[in-house]
């Protein structure tokens, strides 16, 4: 079967109101709500991992990072595939939204109390796996419930929140990097009270009359294979390629600070927390420009291009030097790219979907770009750490971000 083109058949979904009205608060609360404490344990995660084997926390880190990713990224698909198909009273994304975040904050509450590091990974899985509960649902809301012309600005307000809580879990994660256990016990549970309060007020129209495919094996598996569709596999492809540069360095940022350019623990958690607060300023910027900008220019691509080059620019200083302003000049410059790039990539995804009965299913397969790096990142970054050292990880992350600008120029669809 060759691949297509064509624009999504919206035949058999809701047609999205003309304005965001209080969809745009509650999309913000959601997505600050999940990420916040998500970004926190970014540096819990590497602190527990120097905490229970100092000379092993790189290669323990790799190991729980991969196997949480690839258990996010099926159950991602998996999720996906079940709310398109789910019929209830309540509508076929919320139910799935409202009960994940309990089951990731058990699953993070019981990570506080152990040491054995099998058992981490294990509940470190059953986390992701109900963060994938969560977003699989939440992320299929942006092009079902939300107009084409109104795509830019939301966007925008899903990026502010996730920057602002990007930001404030690095604050947060740096606070307490001396004492991971303690945020990772509580923390986590906020993603259940926000979505607990976005199904509440974001509710859907009882759907259980609407016509669905069967669910099978066959159907399920069938899930896990991509549209063939050029614009869908292109946006996929830049937008994994970029996260994967950026995930290179910020999921590796506490053993940068430490073992590259050579800070103490504690001094390495205040950094965190001060470059949080750098990047969020630099990215809200861009991102409260660029969103708008590109609904009334009624383009996506220039800008997310744009951002690409930008970020491989960011990283540029890493290469040379190892001194913290380097790295400060990273989560300045690099912060305004990515504020640039979440403003307006959201929007570019939500109008390369090729199917608007498949969109759950679909948007966890572009989730691939936001698992898979996760996947990649710790351990591609680990080798090289271990055998060529840092400045070798940041070479490939200017390129890889150099080529996630281009793979989007030959996109159709959008503009």
């Amino acid at each position: 079967m060759a691949l297509t083109s064509s624009a999504p058949d919206q035949s058999q979904a809701t047609l999205p109101a003309p304005r965001l009205g209080r969809l745009g608060p509650l999309l913000f609360l959601a997505h600050l709500g999940w990420m916040l404490p998500f970004s926190a344990a970014g540096t819990f995660i590497p602190a527990l991992m120097a905490e229970i084997d100092p000379a092993q926390k790189v290669a323990l880190y790799a190991t729980l990072a991969a196997a949480g990713s690839v258990a996010s990224m099926l159950a991602t698909i998996i999720f996906g595939a079940l709310s398109d198909r789910t019929r209830s009273r309540f509508g076929r994304r919320n139910p799935w939204i409202a009960s994940g975040g309990v089951l990731l904050g058990i699953a993070a509450t019981a990570m506080s109390f152990t040491s054995d590091f099998g058992l981490l990974v294990a509940l470190w899985v059953v986390f992701q796996v109900g963060l994938a509960v969560v977003l699989a649902p939440l992320f299929a809301v942006l092009p079902e419930r939300v107009s084409p012309g109104n795509l830019g600005k939301a966007s925008t307000i899903i990026g502010l929140g996730t920057l602002l809580a990007q930001s404030a879990g690095a604050v947060v994660g740096g606070a307490f990097v001396t004492m991971p256990r303690e945020g990772l016990r509580w923390l986590p549970w906020l993603i259940a009270v926000a979505m607990m309060v976005f199904v509440l007020f974001s509710r859907e129209k009882d759907n259980r009359k609407a016509p669905r495919e069967p669910l099978s094996v066959g159907s399920l598996l069938r899930s896990f294979a991509p549209p063939k569709d050029r614009d869908f596999l292109l946006a996929l492809g830049g937008r994994f390629l970029l996260l994967l540069s950026f995930m290179m360095i910020v999921l590796y940022q506490l053993f940068v600070l430490t073992d590259y350019i050579g800070l103490e623990l504690a001094d390495a958690g205040g950094v965190i927390g001060t470059g949080g607060l750098i990047m969020a300023a630099s990215a809200g910027v861009a991102t409260i420009i660029s969103g708008p900008l590109s609904d009334k220019m009624g383009r996506r691509k220039p800008i997310v291009i744009a951002a690409s080059l930008v970020f491989a620019a960011a990283e540029l200083p890493l290469v040379f030097t190892s001194d913290l302003t380097a790295f400060y000049l990273f989560l300045g410059v690099g912060g305004f790219a990515y504020g640039m790039y979440i403003a307006v990539d959201q929007a570019l995804l939500a109008q390369v979907l090729p199917d608007a009965e498949n969109q759950g299913k679909d948007m966890g397969i572009l989730n691939i770009a936001n698992t898979g790096p996760q996947i990649l990142a710790p351990i591609v970054a680990g080798v090289i750490v271990s055998t060529a050292g840092f400045q070798l990880v940041f070479i490939i992350a200017v390129v890889l971000a150099i080529v996630a600008g281009l793979a989007l120029v030959p996109i159709r669809r959008v503009k």
